[in-house]
Order: structure tokens, then C-alpha cells, then sequence
């Protein structure tokens, strides 16, 4: 959501850029619009609007805002502390899809399992799911197994590296725990890495 300011507008970039990550072959953004406000005397307005592809061709409007409420602030998963620690290194995958509890963990038309993550979170230290995520050893390789339904945690430092649709460009934590939270049931697909017991990328991509 973009908020009003009174300020001067910078120029508006247009790009159309590749996506980079697994999961399928490479796809198409159909395009990146950035706005930059001068916010010397505001520091609450700074909004990026990504519309992307999902797997289906569907487009997805993505906000991500600087300086705005913490999406995850009150959330149930944050609060329990129950989720259960992911440290093995490898690719963790899963679709965004909060309407989708009742399908993960289910076999999809091909027998394959449905690996949703259908309530996420991000905290200064913790990226958590609760859904199922599938793994894989390395980025590109085909996934070997699957999670059973339940919470899961990622550990984060500042040398985790957060990207968007479209762009290999790392954006700041509150920039993705916006996006993260406007893409919850977008179909998009969450893509971690670990390396080390700790998290070294956290992707949404198509």
C-alpha cells in the first residue's frame, strides 16, 4: 500500500528481467516498477510495486514498503516458539499459499506431494513456515524428499541475502517481511538455502 507524500518524485524505471530461480524452467516477469520519493523529511515512504508471473501465468501484485508496521508482529507462529529448527544444508522449497492447509502433504494430479507453506513469518533472527517444504541437496538439483506437515524455523544473520521475482538484487528484512506477508497465498514460491545450519538466501520466485 502506498501512502501519500507531499515531496518530489524521482524518475519511474520500467524493466522486464529474467527470474532466476529453481523449481522449474526460468519464466518471465512481466515487469518491475520502482518509485522513489525523496523522503528527506519523511521516513516512512519508500515503496516498491513488483508485478509478477505465477506458474499458472496469473499476475501477482507484490508491495514491499520501507518503514511501516512489522507485518508479523502479532503473529501465533512468531508467539508459540514451538517450531521445530532446520539446520541440515540444502534447498527448502515451498508454494505460498495460506488458503492451502488442507492440500499440503496431499499428492497432486501426478502423485507428487503438494508442498505448501500455508503460514510463514520473519523475525530479526527467524524465517518460520508451517506447511510441508520439499528438499533438494542443491539449487537446480531435482528434490529427494519431503517435510511432514508441521512448524519449522530457519535461522537468519545479516549476512542473509533476501531477493524478489525478477531481480538477483538483495532488498533489506523489512522490505521482504512486507513482500513475504503480501505474497501469502500468491502461489509464488519460497526458496531457502542453508549453508551451515544458517539460512544464506531466502528467494520468492515463480
Amino acid at each position: 500500500m502506498k501512502k501519500k507524500i507531499v515531496s518530489m518524485l524521482f524518475c519511474l524505471s520500467i524493466g522486464i528481467l529474467s527470474v532466476g530461480c529453481s523449481l522449474g524452467d526460468s519464466e518471465e516477469v512481466n515487469e518491475i516498477v520502482m518509485e522513489s520519493y525523496d523522503d528527506s523529511e519523511s521516513d516512512t515512504d519508500i515503496a516498491t510495486d513488483t508485478d509478477a508471473e505465477t506458474a499458472d501465468g496469473e499476475s501477482v501484485s507484490v508491495a514491499q514498503e520501507v518503514g511501516g508496521e512489522d507485518p508479523f508482529a502479532d503473529s501465533e507462529l512468531v508467539k508459540s516458539g514451538s517450531a521445530t529448527p532446520v539446520t541440515d544444508d540444502g534447498v527448502y522449497t515451498a508454494t505460498l499459499l495460506s488458503t492451502g492447509k488442507n492440500q499440503a502433504g496431499n499428492p497432486d494430479e501426478d502423485g507428487a506431494v503438494l508442498c505448501i507453506a500455508y503460514d510463514t513469518a520473519l523475525t530479526d533472527n527467524e524465517l518460520l513456515i508451517t506447511g510441508v517444504y520439499g528438499y533438494s541437496s542443491a539449487a537446480g538439483e531435482e528434490q529427494t524428499s519431503n517435510s511432514d506437515d508441521g512448524s519449522y524455523s530457519f535461522k537468519i544473520d545479516s549476512n542473509t541475502k533476501f531477493t524478489m521475482v525478477g531481480s538477483q538484487d538483495s532488498i533489506p528484512l523489512s522490505n521482504f517481511k512486507s513482500a513475504l506477508a503480501s505474497c501469502a497465498d500468491s502461489e509464488l514460491v519460497l526458496e531457502i538455502t542453508v549453508e551451515g545450519g544458517v539460512a544464506t538466501s531466502v528467494a520468492i520466485c515463480s
